[in-house]
């Protein structure tokens, strides 16, 4: 259940990382239309609050925040590496994650 709602906070931190408009030119070579920033700055939102659900659903309200703060480091520090090194890439990795975390989700 932890790895999957690492996932999920990788896809939620990528999608606010993506709504800001150089990082989504180093990603994707274009601007993002107003409504595209819009669009993946709510998702982003969205994504952390499912992130936070998931956390003290499995865990409880005490252990759950402390998870669910861990979770948006760690995945924070995988967006901000993967920005700096490799941003083309961000969208593919993103995917990949989100893939994999609804696997393991439904696996459970």
């Amino acid at each position: 259940m932890i790895l999957s709602l690492l996932g999920f906070s990788y896809l939620a931190f990528g999608l606010l990382a993506l709504a800001m408009f150089s990082h989504y030119r180093d990603s994707f070579g274009k601007a993002p239309s107003p409504q595209q920033a819009k669009l993946l700055h709510i998702a982003g939102w969205v994504g952390i609050t499912g992130t936070y659900w998931g956390c003290i659903t499995s865990q409880g309200a005490t252990y759950g925040s402390i998870l669910f703060f861990g979770l948006l480091s760690f995945a924070g520090l995988l967006v901000i590496l993967m920005l700096s090194y490799r941003a083309k890439f961000l969208p593919y990795s993103m995917a990949i994650s989100s893939l994999f975390s609804t696997i393991l989700v439904l696996i459970n």
